[in-house]
């Protein structure tokens, strides 16, 4: 899709009501204000497409499992502090036994540019935890008699930089807010760099129940990605929603489920299980 084309449909979407997803915000927090987050989450998918769009009829299933982290603190009330990543993270195929192991670690900075329509600009280094190669074992001999093993790695073993410009905007009363942002991720070690964006629209029925809706889409900024695992993220383009729900237990403890799915509705999935993704967690704001 032209990139001008591409730009237009998002800020349709935005101006538009349209179910949104959860994205970078222009808010940033409050000098000494802060935010942590603990999820467990879920990915099982049969459904894997090729770097070329094409299904593969005969791939295996994986499966995935972590427990994240994601907290954010406020310097000024102009410059945030935000990291996060997965604590332990397994992986499987059906043909395969589960490896584990720590992945990327994200770390940055989130500058608020304006305040009237919150705008802020941020910037993330993603930290590999390995060199991004984590054999699994086969449960069977294959012909031969000998137990293959395929990598099936938590880190890509390669560091990424990513910089994001978001735009937020929330009603009078401060139950209704949409926020919409883009975002570049300049990777090393030969990997395709990515461009990313995302629209949330979020609406509390109540002050303590917070209902929003996703939109995230991904392309990849080469023409000829390299032919590796697909947990590198190589090539990997897709259009995904979801929703989210946060029901607050009192003024500083958050509860939280997600749902998270991918469609080609607007950008084909390339390099991809396509699967859903389910998550459940905790959150203290202080």
């Amino acid at each position: 899709m032209p990139f001008m084309k591409t730009i237009f449909i998002y800020w349709l979407l935005f101006f538009f009501p349209v179910c949104l997803l959860q994205a970078q915000s222009g808010w940033v927090r409050a000098k000494g204000s802060g935010y942590v987050q603990a999820t467990v989450s879920y990915f099982t998918s049969d459904q894997y497409f090729g770097l070329d769009g094409t299904e593969n009829s005969n791939a295996s299933t994986f499966q995935s499992y972590a427990l994240q982290w994601y907290a954010e603190h406020g310097l000024s009330d102009q410059l945030t502090i935000i990291g996060q990543g997965p604590l332990v993270k397994f992986n499987q195929l059906s043909s395969t036994k589960s490896v584990a192991g720590v992945g990327d670690i994200q770390l940055g900075v989130k500058w608020g540019l304006a305040k009237k329509w919150p705008l802020a600009l941020s910037v993330v280094a993603e930290i590999p935890t390995d060199d991004g190669i984590l054999f699994a074992q086969a449960k069977q001999p294959n012909e031969l008699g000998i137990l293959e093993q395929i990598n099936l790695p938590t880190s890509d073993g390669e560091w990424n930089f990513r910089t994001t410009l978001a735009l937020s905007k929330s009603n009078s009363s401060g139950n209704i807010y949409g926020s919409l942002y883009g975002s570049i991720n300049w990777r090393t070690e030969q990997f395709s760099h990515q461009w990313q964006s995302g629209l949330e629209l979020g609406y509390a029925p109540s002050k303590k129940w917070w209902l929003i809706a996703k939109l995230q889409l991904q392309e990849s900024l080469s023409d000829s990605p390299r032919n590796v695992s697909f947990l590198y993220g190589e090539g990997t383009t897709f259009t995904a929603f979801g929703f989210t729900t946060f029901y607050a237990v009192n003024d500083r403890w958050k509860i939280t489920a997600s749902y998270f799915d991918y469609t080609d509705v607007i950008v084909g999935i390339n390099n991809l299980y396509n699967g859903p993704t389910f998550s459940l967690g905790a959150a203290l704001e202080y």
